[in-house]
């Protein structure tokens, strides 16, 4: 049995070892069997963080890696979606996402190096939510006939967001940065 300690960094492992097989699996064809793995790892994303939380369980090595499962499962799907969808995710809507995920991770390690820990804000959670909402609806569109070029822009608005939340990372962590 799982020490109730070890539970949210074992849910944040989860995520991180679902994520190759659902991208396999959407390679693959097997759009059915695709989504439900990225819809179980986006539970554990949701439950990693209440389990955290409720048993008051949080460790800086949660806390690294709870938002580093994110980006991995998030950037694989679009990576993935850029190759099968290009006509709804294109090269600057990819470029958005990678730009943000890649920046803020290295602004993390870096403050973690300095002995700071970033701000995050409730804007980020929003993202991450739409993110994964999107990806669902990218998944499900054919089954409900949504346009590529309605999903397109429902995505450029995403990234856009996305990109916006590396900004607002940049903007709440400057003063601890500066020092």
């Amino acid at each position: 049995m799982i020490k109730v300690h070890f539970l949210p960094n074992t849910l944040t492992a989860v995520r991180f070892f679902l994520t190759p097989f659902c991208i396999y699996f959407l390679f693959s064809g097997n759009i059915f069997l695709s989504l439900c793995l990225f819809v179980l790892a986006s539970i554990t994303d949701a439950l990693d963080g209440y389990f955290a939380r409720k048993f008051n369980v949080i460790s800086k090595l949660g806390s690294f890696l709870d938002p580093l499962a994110d980006k991995f499962l998030i950037v694989s799907v679009f990576i993935a979606f850029y190759y099968i969808y290009p006509e709804i995710v294109d090269i600057y809507i990819l470029s958005m996402i990678l730009f943000r995920d890649v920046f803020v991770t290295i602004l993390r390690i870096y403050m973690q190096l300095k002995g700071s820990t970033m701000i995050t804000s409730n804007l980020s959670k929003i993202k991450t939510t739409l993110q994964m909402t999107m990806v669902i609806v990218v998944f499900l569109s054919p089954y409900f006939f949504v346009s590529s070029e309605v999903l397109y822009y429902f995505m450029l608005g995403t990234s856009m967001l996305t990109f916006y939340t590396g900004a607002h990372y940049l903007y709440c962590n400057y003063k601890e940065l500066k020092k």
